[in-house]
C-alpha cells in the first residue's frame, strides 16, 4: 500500500496520473525523499484528490500556483483538489517527507450525504488552496492522525480501510475550522486556465518540433506572454519545459519497455541520440542506458 515514487507522471493537462491506479479504495500513501526525484525536485502538477504532506527531514518550497511557501522538518501541509503544486528540496540531502493523495469520496461518501454536502463539498469549493499546519500552530491532531492513518496503511490489519478513513476525517474537519479563519479559495485565473492549455498541446506534440509560437498561439497569446507565464507558475522557460517533459517521458518507456534507446530518443522528440543521452544524463544522474539496467 505505501508507495517510494520516484518520478511525477502527468497527463495531457499536467494532471497527475498514478503509476498504479487504485480500485475500490482511492488512495495512495506515499514514503519517500524529494532527491529520489531529478534534480530534487517534484515537478509542477494537479490532481483531483486531495494531498496530505508531512516534512520528516530537510527543507521543502512548495509552489502554490505562483506563489511558494516554505516548510521546515516537521511541518505538514494540505492541498486542495485541482492546485497546481510543485515541492523543491531547499535543503542537502536526505529530505524525506510521507504524504496520502486521496478522492474525496473517501471522506464525503455518496454524493448529497450529510458528509459530502455539509463538509467535504465546502472544503473543495470554498477552502483554502493551500494550508501550512504545524505542531506549534495548534495542530496537533493533524500530525497524530496522519501517523495513526500512515500506520494503518503500512500494517493493513483487517478493515484498515475504517481506520484510516476515520483518520483522514478527523484531519479534514480540522483543516475545514482552519479554513473558516483563512482567505477563501480563488477562482483559477486565467494565466492558470492558458497554463493548462499549453501543457495540453505540449504533451500532444512531444515528439514532434516545439516553438514557443506554437505553444503561444495554443492558448492564443504572444510568446513574450507565454514566457510570461511559464516563468511565473513552473518557473522554467517553455523550452526548458519540454526538455524536462521529454526526459522524463523516456525515462518512463526506458523503464517500461524494451525498447532500442535509439527510438525512445525519437518517440520523445530528440532527433540527436548523442544530445539525448547528454541531457538525459544531465537530469536523471545517469546515462539512459544505466537508468534502464537500475530501474
Amino acid at each position: 500500500m505505501i508507495r517510494n515514487a520516484t518520478s511525477v507522471f502527468t497527463d495531457s493537462c499536467g494532471k497527475e496520473v498514478p503509476e498504479e491506479q487504485p480500485q475500490f479504495f482511492n488512495l495512495n500513501a506515499n514514503d519517500g525523499d524529494i532527491y529520489q526525484f531529478a534534480g530534487g525536485h517534484i515537478p509542477s502538477h494537479w490532481h483531483k484528490e486531495l494531498e496530505l504532506f508531512l516534512l520528516y527531514k530537510g527543507q521543502v518550497q512548495v509552489g502554490i500556483g505562483d506563489c511558494t511557501y516554505q516548510l521546515q522538518a516537521g511541518d505538514g501541509c494540505f492541498i486542495n483538489t485541482e492546485v497546481i503544486h510543485s515541492f523543491t528540496a531547499r535543503s542537502p540531502a536526505p529530505c524525506t517527507y510521507r504524504s496520502f493523495v486521496f478522492s474525496p469520496e473517501i471522506i464525503g461518501g455518496t454524493p448529497g450525504s450529510i458528509f459530502d454536502t455539509a463538509y467535504v463539498r465546502p472544503l473543495l469549493e470554498q477552502g483554502v488552496p493551500y494550508l501550512k499546519l504545524q505542531e506549534k500552530m495548534g495542530d496537533s491532531i493533524y500530525f497524530e492522525q496522519f501517523e495513526k492513518a500512515f500506520a494503518s496503511c503500512a500494517e493493513e490489519p483487517y478493515g484498515y480501510e475504517f481506520l484510516v478513513r476515520d483518520a483522514l476525517s478527523a484531519i479534514l474537519l480540522h483543516v475545514t475550522s482552519k479554513s473558516k479563519i483563512a482567505p477563501a479559495r480563488a477562482i483559477p485565473s486565467i494565466q492558470e486556465t492558458r497554463l493548462k492549455e499549453m501543457l495540453l498541446y505540449i504533451d500532444k506534440n512531444l515528439g514532434t518540433h516545439i516553438s514557443v509560437s506554437g505553444i503561444a498561439e495554443a492558448a492564443n497569446i504572444c510568446p513574450r506572454e507565454c514566457q510570461r507565464i511559464f516563468n511565473q507558475y513552473l518557473h522554467y522557460s517553455p523550452i526548458a519545459y519540454v526538455q524536462r517533459k521529454r526526459v522524463f517521458a523516456a525515462a518512463k518507456e526506458l523503464s517500461e519497455t524494451d525498447s532500442p534507446i535509439t527510438e525512445i530518443a525519437l518517440n520523445c522528440g530528440f532527433s540527436n541520440p548523442s544530445y539525448f543521452s547528454k541531457q538525459f544524463k544531465a537530469l536523471m544522474g545517469s546515462t539512459p542506458s544505466e537508468y534502464r539496467a537500475f530501474n
